[in-house]
C-alpha cells in the first residue's frame, strides 16, 4: 500500500513538473506572438495577419496540450464527462458566407468564449490547491485569446473602417448558479475542447483568405 502511494505521489510530482515545463514554454513563445497594443489603421495587413496566424496556430497546440493534462488531472471518468452535452458552452463552428462575416464570427466565439474560460478557471481554484497548474495554464490561455480577439478585431475596422463591431455579452449565457463536482468537470472539459475545436478552424480559416483579403486591400490603397 505504501509503494502505491509513493508511486501516486511520484506519479504526480512528475505531472507537475511537466505541466510547469508546458507553462514556461507558453509564456516564453506568447512573449514573442503578443506585440504592444498598436492602433489598427497604422498596421499592416500581411503583417497583422501573418502575426495573428502564427498566434492561433501557438493557441491551437498549448489549448490541445492543456486539454490533455486537464483530462489527467480528472480522474478514471474523464471519457465519460468530455462526450457530455451541454447547450450552454458555445458553439465551435465558424459561420457566415462572406470574408467579413466569417471574421466577424471567429471574433465573436473568441469573446464568447471568455467569460466561460474565466468561469473554468475559478472552478480548478476551488477544485484543486491556489497553486493548481491547470488553472495557470487557463489563466494564461485567457490573456492570449484576449490578445488574438484584438487581431481579429483589426481585421474587421480594415475591410468595414465605418461599420461597427457587435460586441457579445460579458458575462456566460445559460451557466447553471449551482453545479456539483462531476458537472463542473465536464463543463472545463466542454469548453477547452470546443475552444481547440475553433482556434483549429480559425487556423484553416486564416491560411484560406491569406491570399485574398490583403491583396485586395493593397489594390484598394493603391487606387486612392
Amino acid at each position: 500500500m505504501n509503494c502505491h502511494v509513493s508511486n501516486m505521489i511520484w506519479l504526480s510530482q512528475r505531472s507537475h513538473t511537466k505541466f510547469r515545463i508546458f507553462l514556461l514554454i507558453l509564456f516564453l513563445i506568447a512573449v514573442e506572438l503578443m506585440q504592444p497594443t498598436i492602433s489598427c489603421r497604422t498596421q499592416n495587413c500581411s503583417h497583422l495577419l501573418h502575426r495573428s496566424l502564427k498566434l492561433t496556430k501557438f493557441m491551437n497546440w498549448s489549448t490541445a496540450e492543456l486539454l490533455k493534462i486537464y483530462k489527467a488531472s480528472q480522474g478514471d471518468s474523464t471519457d465519460l464527462i468530455c462526450d457530455m452535452q451541454m447547450d450552454n458552452v458555445p458553439v465551435s463552428t465558424i459561420s457566415g458566407q462572406s470574408i467579413p462575416e466569417r471574421i466577424l464570427s471567429i471574433y465573436t466565439h473568441l469573446k464568447e468564449f471568455l467569460p466561460h474560460m474565466r468561469t473554468v478557471m475559478e472552478q480548478q481554484k476551488d477544485l484543486e490547491p491556489p497553486t493548481n497548474p491547470v488553472a495557470e495554464g487557463i489563466n494564461s490561455m485567457i490573456t492570449h485569446i484576449r490578445h488574438l480577439a484584438l487581431k481579429v478585431n483589426c481585421f474587421l475596422q480594415m475591410l468595414q473602417p465605418n461599420i461597427p463591431i457587435p460586441e457579445p455579452a460579458e458575462r456566460p449565457t445559460g451557466i447553471p448558479t449551482a453545479q456539483n463536482i462531476f458537472q463542473q468537470k465536464a463543463y472545463g472539459c466542454i469548453v477547452l475542447s470546443r475552444l481547440q475545436e475553433l482556434l483549429s478552424q480559425a487556423v484553416h480559416e486564416q491560411k484560406s483568405i491569406r491570399s485574398k483579403i490583403c491583396s485586395k486591400r493593397t489594390k484598394t490603397l493603391s487606387l486612392n
